[in-house]
């Protein structure tokens, strides 16, 4: 079977699902057999941290260039040419905007979370929300499978779009293979290439609104105020912010804040793991994620964790993460105050956060995407 991957996601514009695409792609290889990844990418694309350059040597894999954005109307006649000209028997969509009618085979899409519906302040106007809804309509109606990262993402599938969760399949994802505990000496790098104290909260990610920073910082000026300047940790923002959005050090300084709180901006992958382990402990505190991805990271690399209660989050952390309400300011106060100062907390929750993040893989996600590919195309 030819199974044709849309990897123009493969970008820095799409930096959730680019990771996605990229870590599906790799363990899809070596569990073919018989299969043919046909891999469509933008030969023109340099905004991107991932290579498929290692993964088109390997066996049973083809790359196809494709000049054709993916928010452009060109490619609803576009793509349907190009998988009928490369013989393509399934075809992946890891994001919703893709070609809709005339497809020449089975779609299965990719759907990782409703954040615009299910948390409108992220998407202010009403025009663009209902843009978007239309656009994830035509998309599930194309699609004959689904695939979502968890079971709160399929309820608000269910929600949203009355019949598509009869179609939909929960496939988690997984960390990286190199989110693992992190030697002493990698840490230490990492440390003084970030100039960063010795004790530091974490938070990876973006300052859209569903991350709730608003109320991380509010915990933080709490949680400044009641311990000593001597023992206090820095709060550490690893993750592209967007001036749409709020800026954390600015309000930090209008806070009175000064230095506490440290925006690195976009940070190398590979420099994560060492962030993360080096972490006094690691916050989660977003009121809406389809899954939540540095929770599992974290995780991995044996970090305490303070994480939501909302929505996919206690579903990923399970039992591997501390659970606080995602607008509760003086619960999230305590618990930095607490987990980041208690070294006997720190041991309890790095174990259970391992062995929780020990339940997911990569290589279990590929062979249920392709499961699903099979079924697909078969009906």
């Amino acid at each position: 079977m030819r199974i044709g991957i849309d990897a123009r996601t493969l970008s820095d514009d799409f930096p959730g699902i680019g990771r996605y695409t990229h870590n599906l792609l790799l363990a899809m290889q070596p569990q073919l057999g018989g299969d043919t990844l046909v891999i469509f990418y933008d030969p023109e694309n340099i905004r991107s941290r991932y290579s498929l350059a290692p993964l088109a040597v390997q066996p049973g894999v083809q790359t196809v260039p494709f000049r054709c954005g993916l928010r452009t109307v060109v490619q609803q006649a576009a793509l349907p040419k190009l998988l009928r000209e490369f013989g393509v028997d399934v075809f992946h969509a890891p994001y919703f905007l893709t070609a809709y009618l005339g497809l020449p085979c089975p779609l299965v899409l990719s759907l990782f979370d409703l954040i615009p519906l299910a948390y409108p302040p992220s998407m202010p106007s009403r025009l663009d929300r209902m843009s978007y809804w239309v656009a994830v309509r035509l998309a599930l109606f194309a699609a004959r499978r689904i695939i979502v990262p968890s079971e709160a993402t399929r309820a608000d599938l269910a929600r949203f779009f009355r019949g598509a969760a009869k179609r939909a399949q929960v496939i988690p994802g997984a960390a990286a293979a190199g989110f693992a505990p992190a030697a002493e000496a990698e840490v230490a790098r990492v440390r003084e290439r970030y100039r960063l104290p010795g004790r530091y909260i974490l938070h990876v990610g973006t300052n859209k609104p569903h991350k709730n920073l608003q109320t991380l910082l509010e915990a933080y000026r709490s949680y400044h105020a009641r311990v000593q300047a001597g023992e206090r940790a820095t709060l550490v923002l690893a993750g592209p912010h967007s001036s749409r959005y709020l800026d954390p050090q600015a309000w930090a300084a209008a806070q009175g804040l000064g230095d506490a709180v440290l925006a690195l901006g976009k940070v190398p992958e590979s420099d994560l793991p060492a962030l993360y382990s080096g972490a006094a402990c690691v916050v989660v505190p977003s009121c809406y994620e389809g899954f939540g991805l540095p929770v599992v990271e974290a995780m991995a690399c044996g970090a305490p964790l303070l994480c939501s209660s909302a929505s996919s989050l206690a579903e990923v952390a399970g039992d591997g993460a501390l659970l606080l309400g995602p607008f509760d300011v003086a619960a999230w106060s305590d618990a930095m105050a607490l987990v980041a100062h208690d070294p006997e907390l720190q041991v309890l929750w790095r174990e259970r956060g391992l062995a929780r993040a020990a339940q997911f893989s990569w290589a279990a996600a590929a062979g249920a995407t392709l499961e699903v590919f099979h079924s697909a195309a078969g009906e």
